[in-house]
């Protein structure tokens, strides 16, 4: 009856119907058919799925994560709940993929929908002539701005875009000439590689988490403290690259971000605009970021875009609350909130812990076997 049904229902018509379903009948349709597994696993399904919300307890490191739907303008539904086996924090996401990583620097790259993922070690640490070449290197070029928040490691995941590869890029300033470490999730592959191409210099980066873009990883850096920009590694050749941001800005303050497929810059000027910036034309040589959206008189900060619409709608994240931003209004309002997850909530507040770890990511019900054949440590739970 299923094979009839698949056979003489147009596919688009079927897969608005599993869409509907619920993760776990969606896995349950996987075992149907192969023409079921096929479809599911596709990426004209992974790609129709609405975006979805990655949330974790408060703290730098969870075991407990949830994920959210958020289909509509106001809507967010829970449609999955996981206990991973180590206590992690987010450090990417890709193709419904996770990054996550513990305090012991070991890695994990997981799909949360079909409870499975493969376990890396993280890079080597460095040894103590390499720290003493580092401190050299330092010597050479000058100490770091006062003022940079220096991060001893910084990760990012993406997908290479012509071989399909899935890598895993690392930056430890605690090696010499602040190296870069990529891992490439395929058989065979077990050992972290040295990145050949020279990176430019820096003392400060924004984040920990690179942003993830046509193809490429991106982090915010700035050195001695002059004026930020961006620092690209192209996961295809492994080169590295760099351009500035948006001009004409209030503020040399900001962050980077992935939204939607595009790169994404905001602002926040105190408490009068937000602005922010999408780079579409992304092959460009020129970039050209577009101004997509300035809210006036948005009082928020430490906020994080999930979504902007072509109303000018915007949804986003902050601390523990999900929030809706309406242009015509030009008003805010809570439309989720996460602050009953935490029991200390008071308390982490007050020592300055109180955000959820939490990210953007679009489901696939691809099964991490299947996403990297013949590799070793894929572990279920």
């Amino acid at each position: 009856m299923g094979q009839d049904l698949f056979r003489y229902l147009p596919s688009e018509i079927f897969m608005v119907i599993l869409l509907r379903l619920s993760p776990e009948v969606i896995s349950t349709c996987r075992c149907v058919c192969k023409a079921w597994l096929d479809l599911i696993e596709s990426d004209v399904f992974h790609k129709s799925h609405p975006l979805a919300l990655v949330v974790s307890m408060p703290g730098r490191y969870s075991n407990w994560f949830s994920v959210f739907k958020l289909e509509g303008e106001h809507e967010q539904d829970l449609i999955d709940e996981f206990d991973f086996p180590q206590a992690s924090t987010i450090l990417g996401s890709v193709n419904g993929l996770l990054l996550l990583g513990n305090e012991d620097r070991d890695l994990y790259v997981c799909n949360p929908l079909t409870s499975g993922f493969v376990e890396l070690h993280g890079p080597p640490s460095p040894t103590c002539r390499q720290r003493e070449e580092s401190y050299g290197f330092v010597e050479l070029h000058g100490p770091p701005s006062p003022t940079c928040r220096q991060r001893e490691e910084s990760y990012g995941f993406g997908v290479s875009k012509i071989s399909g590869q899935y890598k895993v890029v690392c930056h430890d300033y605690r090696y010499p000439k602040y190296e870069f470490h990529v891992y490439t999730l395929e058989a065979g592959s077990s050992l972290w590689r040295v990145v050949e191409a020279a990176s430019p210099l820096f003392d400060r980066c924004d984040s920990s988490v690179g942003s993830f873009a046509s193809g490429n990883l991106h982090w915010l850096v700035s050195c001695r403290g002059g004026m930020p920009y961006v620092c690209c590694f192209d996961l295809e050749t492994e080169c590295f690259s760099t351009f500035s941001l948006p001009p004409n800005r209030a503020s040399i303050e900001g962050k980077l971000c992935t939204l939607g497929d595009y790169l994404c810059f905001y602002d926040d000027e105190g408490y009068c605009n937000v602005t922010i910036w999408l780079l579409k034309e992304y092959e460009q040589a020129d970039k050209r970021w577009i101004e997509v959206l300035k809210v006036p008189h948005f009082s928020i900060h430490c906020f994080h875009p999930i979504k902007v619409y072509e109303n000018g709608n915007m949804m986003l994240w902050r601390r523990m609350d999900l929030l809706y931003y309406s242009n015509e209004s030009g008003k805010v309002r809570e439309i989720g909130s996460f602050r009953e997850l935490c029991d200390s909530y008071q308390r982490m507040w007050y020592a300055g812990r109180c955000d959820i770890n939490s990210i953007c990511l679009t489901p696939s019900y691809l099964h991490v076997k299947r996403v990297f054949l013949g590799m070793e440590n894929i572990i279920s739970f």
